[in-house]
């Protein structure tokens, strides 16, 4: 294939990979958000060596995501300017945008508009995107391409075997995330701990005297998930856009009996029933799948359940899948421009 050993240049770092390392080059940024403190300096420094790049790569993978501002978004806004021929094929990749009301969400209309004119891969992480993220954002349809999402525990992470279930479910996570209705569930079982790894709770006087919350460092988030009875992912309803997926595969290749309220993305990475419960992110919805799960009588499926869930995801949802998906979607987008370039010499 006339592209397959074609170099390119990113923004997001994926170099432990050595397929990956051989065929993308790294465009090393400063970082932003370094001591937690959005730095305005840094981040248009940022756009600026991004614009740079511009002036002797072909292709472009940015971070879609990255900073306060969105840098990379930005970079795309000033490459827009420039006349066609001096424009390289940019893909954003990563979690895309929800979108905001009033004065905010004009804006970011306005942005998004102005950086397309860049833009030739918008790479997402649902397949639900495909469909609303133009709709939304008033981009082609054509431009879309969908990259499922990977887990990103190590090998030692989710070694077996794991420890014994201690008596806790557990849940975690800050991005979007809606721990209202599991806090209900747990008032509802109150015979069961309830341990939350979160910063979301800060302060909170009133949670239920069996639910533990706090932000924890990753080693321990590690240890709390191995050694739960089962993984809760409450995701915040009503998202144009995908979330939690790091956090769900990982639970699931850990065989920890999961459960998912239906957002974007799931259906992508989750059958129902089959690697993990899929419920309606209600109260009643959590509250049903944690009794099938530790109801005896469904010992053997669960185990089943979880057996799959494990096999599944280090098969197929892993890093290198996700990489190798990338590299294919970039090798369209340049043979798509420059090898018709080529043909009609």
């Amino acid at each position: 294939m006339q592209t397959a050993m074609r170099q390119y240049a990113t923004t997001i770092d994926y170099s432990d990979n050595e397929v990956w390392k051989a065929r993308v080059r790294i465009i090393e940024l400063p970082d932003s958000d370094t001591h937690n403190r959005f730095s305005l300096l840094l981040e248009l420094y940022q756009v600026l060596l991004i614009t740079k790049a511009v002036f002797k790569e072909q292709v472009l993978l940015l971070d879609a995501s990255s900073g306060t501002l969105y840098p990379e978004l930005l970079a795309c806004v000033l490459i827009g300017l420039l006349p066609i021929r001096h424009q390289p094929i940019i893909a954003l990749a990563g979690e895309m945008y929800n979108p905001n009301g009033g004065l905010r969400g004009k804006l970011e209309r306005l942005l998004i508009r102005l950086a397309d004119r860049a833009i030739t891969r918008y790479i997402a992480w649902s397949s639900e995107e495909l469909e609303v993220f133009p709709r939304l954002w008033k981009v082609s349809p054509a431009k879309m391409r969908h990259c499922r999402f990977f887990y990103t525990f190590s090998e030692a992470d989710i070694a077996y075997p794991l420890p014994p279930a201690e008596d806790y479910i557990f849940a975690g996570g800050n991005a979007h995330r809606d721990y209202e209705p599991l806090l209900e569930v747990a008032r509802r079982m109150p015979e069961r701990r309830f341990v939350i790894a979160t910063n979301r709770l800060n302060g909170r006087a009133d949670l239920p005297p069996n639910v533990t919350a706090k932000a924890v460092a990753h080693e321990e988030y590690v240890h709390l998930m191995r050694s739960a009875a089962a993984v809760v992912i409450p995701i915040k309803q009503g998202l144009m856009r995908s979330a939690g997926q790091q956090t769900y595969l990982n639970a699931m290749a850990l065989g920890k009996p999961t459960i998912i309220n239906r957002v974007f993305g799931v259906g992508d990475l989750v059958e129902d029933g089959k690697t993990a419960l899929v419920v309606d992110g209600s109260p009643a919805g959590y509250l049903r799948a944690l009794d099938w799960v530790f109801d005896p009588a469904n010992a053997a499926a669960v185990s089943h359940m979880c057996q799959d869930a494990r096999g599944t995801v280090r098969n197929h949802f892993d890093y290198a899948h996700h990489l190798y998906s990338l590299l294919e979607i970039l090798d369209e987008a340049y043979q798509e421009r420059y090898g018709a370039l080529v043909q009609n010499g």
